[in-house]
This record gives structure tokens, sequence and C-alpha cells, in this order.
């Protein structure tokens, strides 16, 4: 387990233990209170009690159904039984899951044990969260954000630029409800975000330049949608920077699209938005 203090001092009592193949990494904050996420290998139990008495455990928070994620939750619950934070799309989802999973949520629904939350909501604790729904990736996907320290908790919603297998993690998972036109959406949102931090579901923790990695992303996404004309890639980037106030990214932007294609009407288009927002010279 890793103490992100080490790298941060402000990041006092925030905590990761490594993602390992599928499964997931999970970070402890409050030297163990909160955790985000569960990964689906024993031994979690193990980590957690390297910063404290497991039963100082007082909430999980999810980001998504998915296994690799939530599968540890059975392990902890055999000895200690902390309330359950996740989005109502997410414990749908849950349902899917091979037995005796779907029971587990069962019985912890109906013992109390699962907390709803909804976008926009804050979550108590030190820090406290601010909840963000953000699906793509599957239809309940939440990010949780720390606007104290700029630290993004992400899921699978947003994963380190360059990461092995990261475009396949990350990508929508149709049966679960992951749809590309959400994750556009919610890559955008994230993106207006001050994120100074990203400590995503799979990859090493990014420090100093989370926000970096969630413009790459976007990107990244639009590469993929726009193969055929790579211009319109940066073209839609430059868009998205400039409805967020950013002209000389936008114009940056345009210049990569130029130098691919600098006669197509898009890129052309993407210069008299800049030149537009901009206002008239000043004489």
């Amino acid at each position: 387990m890793k103490s992100l203090a080490d790298e941060v001092p402000e990041l006092r009592g925030m905590h990761w233990v490594r993602d390992a193949g599928a499964c997931s990494g999970v970070y402890a904050l409050e030297d163990g209170r909160t955790i985000i996420d569960a990964g689906n290998m024993y031994g979690l139990i193990d980590e957690l009690q390297d910063i404290g008495p497991l039963e100082r455990l007082e909430r999980i928070l999810l980001t998504h159904c998915h296994f690799d994620h939530v599968g540890g939750m059975e392990e902890i619950f055999q000895v200690v039984s902390p309330d359950v934070y996740l989005h109502p799309v997410t414990r749908e989802y849950l349902r899917l899951l091979r037995s005796p999973f779907p029971e587990f949520f069962d019985a912890l629904e109906r013992d109390g044990k699962l907390k709803p939350i909804e976008d926009g909501d804050l979550i108590p604790g030190s820090p406290p969260l601010r909840v963000m729904h953000t699906p793509g990736h599957t239809a309940g996907d939440t990010c949780f954000f720390d606007e104290r320290s700029g630290a993004l908790f992400s899921g699978d919603a947003v994963l380190p630029y360059r990461l092995k297998l990261g475009p396949v993690l990350s990508k929508p998972d149709e049966l679960c409800g992951g749809r590309m036109k959400d994750k556009l959406r919610s890559l955008k949102r994230l993106m207006g975000l001050p994120v100074f931090h990203l400590f995503s579901g799979h990859g090493e923790p990014v420090f100093h330049k989370g926000r970096d990695h969630v413009k790459l992303s976007l990107y990244t996404l639009y590469q993929s949608i726009h193969e055929a004309r790579p211009e319109l890639a940066w073209v839609a980037m430059g868009h998205d920077l400039l409805q967020l106030g950013e002209p000389a990214e936008a114009r940056q932007c345009w210049g990569k699209a130029s130098q691919l294609s600098a006669e197509a009407p898009e890129v052309k288009g993407l210069l008299e938005a800049i030149e537009a927002a901009a206002g008239p010279p000043v004489v």
C-alpha cells in the first residue's frame, strides 16, 4: 500500500492499493474509514489493516458495477459491515453479476446498507467528496471529486494516458448501459473541472497533471471516432476548449488540424470560431 502523502503532503490519510491484472486498485481515505471500490482479490483486508484496524471502515464508495471493482466486498463483509454508497443505476446493473453476488447485494439492501447517491451530492468526510455521475463506460459510472485538493477518483471513466490496455478497460460496456455519446459528454464535463490529481481504477496515481490526462482521454476518444479524418479529432478538441474559455489551447488544436488538412472546411470553421471569440482587433 502506498501513502499518497509521500508524494503530496496535503493528501495525508489517503492510500492506494495497487491494481493487479483484472483486479482494480483501491483507494483508502481517512486512514481507512472510507474506501473507493474494493477490487476482486482476497488480501484487501490485510492491506487495510496495515493502516489501522478494519473496524474503523465506515463506508465503501463504488464507482461502477464491474466485478473487478466490487468482488472484494465479500471478504470485507465477513469481518465488518460498512455502508455502501452507489448510484441507483449501478445498483440495478449489479443484478447482472454471477451468483452469489446478486444475492449478496440483495441482502445488503434488505439490511439498509446500500446508500443511493446522486449527481451533485456531497459525501461527508475528510475530505468531503462531490459525487459526479459520469455515464459512458457503464450507465452508472460515478466519480468522486475532492474539491479542496483537486483529486479526482475516476474509476474507469478516465484512465491514465498510455496505460497498457487502457482503451479496452475504459471502453463503453453496452451490456451495462455504456454508450459512446455518454462517455464523450462525461469526459467533456470532467475536462471543465480543476483536476489536479487523477486517481483511477487502473494504473498508477497521477499527481499534479490530472487534467492533462482527462484531456488526452477525450482526444483519444475523438481519434477513435475520426480514424478516417484525423484532423477532425483536433477540431473537436479545439471547439471543446474554446467553450471552456481556453482560446490559446484551442488555437494549438487548430494548428495541429491545419497541418493535417488546412483546407478542410471544419478546420477553417474552427479558426473562424477562435477569431470570433477573440473579438475585433484593438485599434
